[in-house]
């Protein structure tokens, strides 16, 4: 067994963005490099015609997760889809649902975001940062945490000839930003 899946073995993962292109991606090297993790939740945002635990049979019924079948196959099991809306203030989401989240979570993974380039600046905002905010807000109420991964929207730094892989300084304060939107 390597190091990584020894380290993701038991461990209760919480992904948003799972149904994005990153997220599913994510989703399916996790299952298959490490099978005996112990559950991965996803916030899954409702749709009119689809359930999110519709939505999560259809994401691992895709050629992507044939090899996690092999690997893992009870991976059906393995995944908990979360009604969660990151476009509310409050994600929308159960109080027990929040409850189990913050007990049980050891790792986030933060995918989602929206990569719409002309969306409303309002909905951009509040997808890419009013969320993220209120993302570790909650994670500093997960006792068992050990990791909070943020994974970026592309382009983040698009003014930039170069990006290194460094904390750039942000040029205007986030509060700034939710605060106008509001």
């Amino acid at each position: 067994m390597s190091t990584i899946a020894a380290f993701y073995g038991g461990k209760s993962i919480l992904i948003t963005g799972a149904t994005g292109f990153m997220g599913k991606v994510l989703m399916e090297k996790l299952f298959r490099t490490s099978p005996d993790l112990k559950v991965i939740y996803i916030l899954v945002r409702p749709k009119a015609d689809q359930t999110p635990q519709q939505r999560v049979f259809q994401i691992l019924n895709s050629k992507l997760f044939e090899k996690v079948k092999e690997v893992c196959p009870d991976v059906h099991e393995k995944i908990r889809a979360i009604s969660a809306d990151l476009n509310q203030s409050d994600f929308a989401i159960s109080k027990e649902d929040t409850q189990e989240l913050l007990s049980c979570t050891n790792i986030v993974f933060h995918c989602a975001a929206t990569v719409c380039f002309d969306d409303h600046l309002r909905h951009a905002v509040q997808l890419n940062v009013a969320a993220t905010q209120q993302l570790l807000l909650m994670a500093s109420q997960m006792p068992k945490l050990e990791a909070f991964i943020h994974i970026s929207t592309a382009y983040s730094n698009c003014n930039l000839k170069h990006i290194d892989e460094v904390i750039y300084p942000c040029p205007v304060e986030p509060k700034k930003i939710i605060d106008s939107m509001e």
